[in-house]
């Protein structure tokens, strides 16, 4: 089946740090449960970094930026339920919200939910 994620990761506290390097590391560890799993990613976005307008608790740790990353993948139902104790337990994600798609292959390869929406209104 079909899924699409959309988190905001933290940005490093360190100084020496590149400021995605949470995010990339992030989107490999996702990556890699998703393919020793027998499923496939379709496609990884980052949607820049995102200025938040209050500023968020999560973790113990407030904060006021993070990165925006879209991740497009097939799995089984069982991957996803571990993709999602992984979400709720890793201090790197800030929030996330997961939607499952059933589509034809067409559309699998090409579009995510965002572009299906702007696309479908033009």
């Amino acid at each position: 089946m079909l899924y699409e994620l959309r988190a905001i990761l933290r940005t490093p506290k360190l100084l020496g740090q590149k400021r995605h390097a949470d995010a990339k590391a992030f989107c490999e560890n996702l990556g890699k449960l998703v393919l020793n799993n027998r499923g496939v990613v379709r496609k990884i976005e980052n949607n820049g970094l995102f200025q938040f307008q209050n500023l968020i608790r999560k973790h113990g740790e407030y904060f006021f930026e993070g990165y925006k990353v879209t991740l497009l993948y097939d799995c089984s139902p069982i991957v996803q339920q571990q993709i999602k104790t992984n979400l709720s337990t890793d201090p790197r994600v800030i929030s996330c919200k997961e939607f499952s798609h059933n589509l034809t292959l067409k559309e699998k390869t090409t579009t995510t939910a965002t572009e299906r929406m702007y696309n479908s209104s033009s």
